[in-house]
């Protein structure tokens, strides 16, 4: 499953950067996240409990960024498993300097497994797309409380 997009954030690329890299406001703005913890191989171990259609349930992962290169591109390499399944996917970052801050580009490729897999396609779309809009919702609402949005 290929899904992308992009955001607009009210806040310099170094300023986004930061947020994107800072486990303490990953947790707080991921859908369903409970922890997020370094695994001592340079990625980091998290914990989701997600509670949408046939995706709903707990899940534990790991997470490595790879191919970084500040403040403008890096590539999440993701990876998970639960009851209702599990999912391995790649996101390739990007962000670039725009007029009212920053634009972040973002497109995934995703392989998923179990009972996710088998409630098809355009469903599978619909809850991305809606797990996406809450994670910038929140990101955006979230870094608000840490540094001060770019001016016009």
């Amino acid at each position: 499953m290929k899904l992308e997009g992009r955001a607009e954030l009210p806040y310099d690329a170094a300023q986004v950067w930061s947020a994107l890299h800072d486990i303490d406001i990953l947790v707080k703005v991921i859908p369903g996240c409970k922890s997020m913890e370094p695994d001592g191989d340079g990625g980091y171990k998290v914990t989701l409990s997600l509670g949408v259609a046939a995706i709903k349930g707990d899940y534990e992962g790991k997470l490595r960024v790879t191919d970084v290169e500040f403040p403008r591109h890096y590539i999440l390499n993701a990876e998970g498993s639960g009851k209702p399944g599990f999912v391995n996917m790649v996101v390739d970052c990007r962000l670039e300097p725009a007029a009212a801050g920053t634009l972040m580009h973002w497109s995934s490729d995703a392989n998923v497994g179990g009972l996710i897999a088998g409630i098809g396609g355009r469903v599978m779309t619909g809850i991305s797309k809606h797990l996406t809009k809450e994670f910038f919702k929140n990101f955006i609402g979230e870094m608000g409380n840490h540094f001060e949005p770019m001016q016009n």
